[in-house]
Order: C-alpha cells, then sequence, then structure tokens
C-alpha cells in the first residue's frame, strides 16, 4: 500500500536523527575549513544547524518541494535541536529557506503558501551521461500512443519488491491501444521475467528515461521528485502510483495542477489503471497544462546561475 509521509516522521528522522548528527560532522569540518557558505538540500537539516552555529550564509537546493517543512511539529523538533547547539528558537517555520531556496520545477509547481520570496527557480540541464537510446526502443511501433512505465531504482528493494505492481502494469497496458515500455528495476533481468509478455509492450531493466519522455505521451510513475520533474520538463501527463517518502504528496500536487492523476498502490486494479491511463490519455486538458509547465521550466536560468545566485549571500 501507499505509504504516506508524515510530519512527525519527517520530523523525527531528518530534523531530528538525521540532522543531529550531520550538523556534528560538518561543525567538526567546517570550523577548521571555515566556508563562506553552506548549501544544502533541502531535506538535510544538519547543514542548516552547522551554518546557524557557524555564523555563515546558508541556502538549500529543494529536491523535495512538497515535504512537509512548515508543519508545527517540524518547527519544534527544530527547535528542539537548534537548543542542543545553543540557538535561539525561531517561529518562523520556513527559516530554514528564508535566505535562499534553489527550486528546479517552475514557481507553479509550489502550493501558494510555500512560494517564498528567497527562491529562486533553475531548469536542470538534459544528462549527456545517458548515451543513445536503445536502439530496440527506437523500433517501437509508431501508430498508437507511446506509454513509459517505471516505479524507480529502489522498487525492487522495498520489502516484498514491486513485482505484483508491475504485472499489473504489464497487463494493463497490454490491454491498451498503446506502445508500452516498462522499466522492471536495474537489478531485474527482462528475460527471467515470469509474468504476463503482451506483444504491444517493451520489458527492460533500464530505460534512458529522460530522452524517452521526449516522445512519450503518458508517463506512469511512483511520483518521485526527479521523475516528475523529467515528466514536467518533457511535458508528459502522468499517471502516479506513489509508494513511500513524499511521493504520495507530489501525486496529489500532479493532480490538483491537472497534469496528471493519482491511484493508490492499494487502489491499483487492472480496471483502476487503465480507466485512468485512458482517462489522461484521450483528455487533451491533461497534455496542455503539461505543456504549459514544460514552456515554463524552459522559461528558467540554467541552473549554472545557481553559483552566482548563491555567491551573493556571501556578498
Amino acid at each position: 500500500m501507499t505509504v504516506e509521509l508524515s510530519p512527525e516522521f519527517f520530523a523525527s528522522a531528518f530534523v531530528g536523527h538525521l540532522a543531529e548528527a550531520g550538523a556534528q560532522d560538518l561543525l567538526e569540518v567546517a570550523r577548521s575549513w571555515q566556508p563562506d557558505l553552506i548549501l544544502h538540500e533541502s531535506t538535510e537539516y544538519g547543514g542548516y544547524l552547522a551554518a546557524e552555529c557557524l555564523g555563515i550564509p546558508h541556502g538549500a537546493l529543494d529536491i523535495a518541494p512538497m515535504a512537509p517543512y512548515a508543519h508545527p511539529v517540524v518547527t519544534e523538533e527544530l527547535n528542539r535541536q537548534r537548543g542542543k547547539l545553543g540557538l535561539a528558537p525561531v517561529s518562523d517555520a520556513w527559516h530554514t529557506f528564508r535566505a535562499f531556496r534553489a527550486g528546479v520545477v517552475p514557481e507553479d509547481f509550489y502550493p501558494t503558501d510555500s512560494r517564498l520570496p528567497s527562491a529562486r527557480y533553475y531548469q536542470v540541464p538534459a544528462q549527456s551521461a545517458q548515451g543513445a537510446l536503445d536502439p530496440d526502443i527506437a523500433q517501437l511501433s509508431t501508430d498508437r500512443p507511446l506509454v513509459l512505465a517505471t516505479l524507480g531504482s529502489n522498487a525492487t528493494r522495498l520489502p516484498g519488491g514491486a513485482q505484483t505492481l508491475l504485472e499489473t502494469i504489464v497487463e494493463t497496458l497490454g490491454e491498451l491501444p498503446v506502445t508500452g515500455v516498462v522499466a522492471l528495476g536495474a537489478d531485474s533481468d527482462p528475460r527471467q521475467w515470469d509474468g504476463a509478455r503482451p506483444d504491444n509492450v517493451h520489458l527492460t531493466s533500464f530505460v534512458q528515461q529522460e530522452l524517452l519522455l521526449r516522445s512519450s505521451d503518458l508517463f506512469i510513475t511512483h511520483a518521485g521528485f526527479n521523475g516528475t520533474r523529467e515528466a514536467l520538463a518533457a511535458g508528459v501527463p502522468m499517471v502516479a502510483v506513489p509508494l513511500f517518502a513524499e511521493q504520495s504528496h507530489n501525486a496529489g500536487r500532479l493532480q490538483q495542477l491537472g497534469v496528471g492523476t493519482r491511484i493508490d498502490v492499494q487502489d491499483v486494479t487492472r480496471n483502476s489503471l487503465a480507466e485512468a491511463a485512458r482517462n489522461v490519455l484521450e483528455d487533451r486538458s491533461y497534455r496542455s497544462r503539461a505543456q504549459g509547465l514544460q514552456r515554463r521550466s524552459h522559461a528558467l536560468p540554467d541552473l549554472n546561475r545557481l553559483v552566482e545566485d548563491a555567491a551573493a549571500l556571501v556578498a
């Protein structure tokens, strides 16, 4: 079933346990290294705490826009950690990001109440390390919509794996008038796949996702942020099946924006998944709104601009 990220867990694990250990390690290094700035990932609070202790500028690269940063229980844990380091409490729930937050999706993706004056937004350059597209995928039929499905690199490592869900996805695509590409996971050899093998579905262990999204009509995804960002940059609507972490929040936001629809794992059947896929493919408004976000993504400055903007904090 879909595991929701609760504010209590986020506070305890990320703002508490991980941040406390990370801050101590960073302080040990930073006192001798004496950096001018600490730029940390948005869910990594150790960098923020270390910078506050040292009295130096700090900012965040936002890799999880929908995490519950502003929840009161998160602020409470943040102040508990600040107290351990001799720092005064803060009342601003967005204090961690107030000086500088670097987003890698358009501002539209953020709910209104989490859009900060300090935020800057950038487009991530296309990855050149992926290489050329798999020739077998390049030669697939072009007379039907292309649907890419993947549950990410971590799905197969979950307790119980994602075998049943992948089987449902493969079987569903086999029943639809589409050409499907299903990435089973880097550790899964498609030659050893013992599930259905429909003629219109290509099975692979790995796919050059960013490249293939450019020519896809639909993305069936677990709604991890990186894949979500890549699909939005390609203007591709989604059917989101969140598994864990903040994926459920991402999926909910996609639905709010009208660029996708959400089905929780426990609600996935061949019928429900087929209905969702048909709806997104046939209702062109999903594609139009996704392409609107794509245009706004392309209007953002390149990620290299982040260096200049971060340097301004020091100046």
